[in-house]
């Protein structure tokens, strides 16, 4: 297999997408664990869904091969231990990095939109697992918000 080259910014804010092996529903019942895998690394945003998970996360020096390699061993030894056995995700993860304003509030509104989108809730604030809720009480999104789809969206990783 072909290495893949990922970009590495000191600083910069990556869009993450990781699916789990065979889109295996492992994830939405394991939230806590799976924002203990996290611990040391504070995320920006992020929405679990049973399947896949969106996050967004600003690194400093590390590479986002090695942070996301790290996320997955762990949760997936830990899942091994506790639900299954066996492969828990997809080989790789879809990242993209963040440009600008524009890009970032794109990204935030794909993330807390995304249960809706998979037809989980109506609401995305009927969610339970998802940042939208701190957003919302940072006063970033007001209670009626409703994402809105782009004719010209982008798949973002999916």
């Amino acid at each position: 297999m072909k290495t893949l080259r990922r970009h590495n910014l000191p600083g910069a804010t990556y869009f993450i997408t990781a699916i789990t092996n065979n889109r295996e529903p492992l994830l939405a019942e394991n939230t806590s664990l799976f924002h203990q895998c996290w611990k040391s690394r504070p995320l920006d945003a992020w929405v679990i869904l049973p399947d896949h998970f969106h996050i967004m996360l600003t690194l400093e020096n590390e590479t986002i091969s090695k942070v996301m390699h790290a996320f997955k061993i762990s949760f997936s030894r830990q899942i091994r231990d506790k639900v299954r056995s066996g492969k828990v995700w997809q080989n790789r993860f879809w990242e993209h990095v963040i440009r600008d304003e524009q890009d970032l509030n794109r990204h935030l509104d794909y993330i807390h939109y995304n249960p809706a989108k998979h037809g989980l809730v109506k609401n995305p604030f009927d969610y339970p697992h998802s940042s939208l809720h701190t957003y919302f009480e940072r006063g970033m999104y007001e209670k009626n918000w409703r994402y809105q789809e782009d004719k010209d969206e982008q798949r973002f990783g999916e």
